[in-house]
C-alpha cells in the first residue's frame, strides 16, 4: 500500500474546551469518485467542521484542527498512531463485500483500534465498517433503505446525552439518515447509545477508542434532498415512503452538533 503525499486539506479552530493544541484527523475516503451537489465526503466534512462552531468559541476555545484525506480504495493509508484520529466516510459500497481493498481496511481499522491510541470515527459506511472489524455482523437490512432527517431514540445512560447535550435537550438525537445496509450484531464490549425502529444501531462507543454514527452529519438539505431522489429514481422507496422523505429533508437536525461532538471526542474533553 502505497502512503499519500501528505498535505493538508484543512486548517482552522474548533470548538473544544479548555484546550489549545494541534489535533490531526485522517479522513478515509471510502467512494473519493462520488461527488455530491455540494462536494465529495471529504469536503463536506470539511464544512461541517468549518460551520459547526462560531468565530467567538473559536476564539475562546483556540484548538487547531488538521485534516488530511487519504484515498483507501486505492490503498493509501497513514501508520496507525500518526494521527489523533481517524475518520473513515460513508461509500456506495457494502463494508460486507470482500473485495480486496475493503478488506485491507477493516484488517487496518483492527490494527489501529488493538495496536494504537488513533481515535476511531465512523459515518454510515464507516460506521458499519468498524463493527465488521471488530467482530460484528453487517448486512443488508431487511426492513429496506431509511433516509431523510430521522429522530433518534438516545440511550438511558446517559452517555448519548454526555455526547450530544444539545440533542439531550429535546430528547433525541436527529439527524439525516441514507442507508440500506446496517450493523445487525454489534462487537463485543461497544455501547450502543441511538437506535431507530428501522436500524436500532445507529451509533457505537467505546470511550478513548470509538465513536459512530449510522446517520450522515455531514449532510446538508440539498445533499440529502439529491441523494434520496436518486434512490426514488432507482426504486428503492415506493412513491408513499418518497413522498414523506422529501417532506422530512429539510428538518433541521443536529448535524452541526455531531460535529461538535467530535471533535470533543478526538480532542479527549468526551472520554
Amino acid at each position: 500500500m502505497s502512503p499519500p503525499s501528505i498535505s493538508p486539506v484543512l486548517t482552522s479552530t474548533t470548538t473544544v474546551s479548555k484546550l489549545s493544541r494541534n489535533i490531526r484527523l485522517a479522513i478515509f475516503e471510502t467512494d473519493p469518485d462520488n461527488v455530491t451537489v455540494c462536494g465529495s465526503f471529504a469536503q463536506l466534512f470539511e464544512t461541517l467542521f468549518t460551520n459547526s462552531t462560531t468565530e467567538k468559541e473559536e476564539a475562546l476555545e483556540n484548538v487547531h484542527l488538521e485534516l488530511v484525506n487519504f484515498n483507501v480504495v486505492k490503498g493509501n493509508y497513514p501508520a496507525p498512531g500518526d494521527f489523533d484520529g481517524i475518520l473513515i466516510t460513508g461509500s456506495r459500497a457494502t463494508a460486507f463485500d470482500c473485495e480486496k481493498w475493503i478488506i485491507n481496511l477493516s484488517d487496518y481499522i483492527y490494527k489501529a483500534y488493538t495496536t494504537s491510541t488513533t481515535r476511531l470515527v465512523g459515518i454510515c459506511f464507516g460506521h458499519q465498517i468498524i463493527a465488521r472489524a471488530l467482530g460484528g455482523v453487517v448486512e443488508q437490512n431487511p426492513k429496506g433503505w431509511e433516509v431523510s432527517v430521522t429522530a433518534l431514540s438516545m440511550d438511558s445512560e446517559g452517555i448519548a446525552a454526555k455526547l450530544f447535550p444539545e440533542a439531550a435537550q429535546v430528547g433525541e438525537l436527529i439527524l439525516q439518515e441514507m442507508h440500506r445496509d446496517h450493523v445487525a450484531t454489534v462487537p463485543d464490549g461497544v455501547h450502543i447509545f441511538a437506535s431507530s425502529p428501522v436500524s436500532p444501531v445507529q451509533g457505537m462507543f467505546v470511550p478513548k477508542k470509538l465513536l459512530t454514527l449510522q446517520g450522515h452529519p455531514e449532510f446538508n438539505s440539498e445533499v440529502a434532498r439529491a441523494l434520496v431522489e436518486r434512490v426514488i429514481r432507482d426504486g428503492g422507496l415506493t412513491e408513499e415512503q418518497g413522498k414523506d422523505a422529501l417532506a422530512r429533508v429539510e428538518k433541521k437536525n443536529h448535524g452541526g452538533a455531531v460535529g461538535k461532538a467530535v471533535v470533543r471526542f478526538l480532542s479527549g474533553v468526551l472520554d
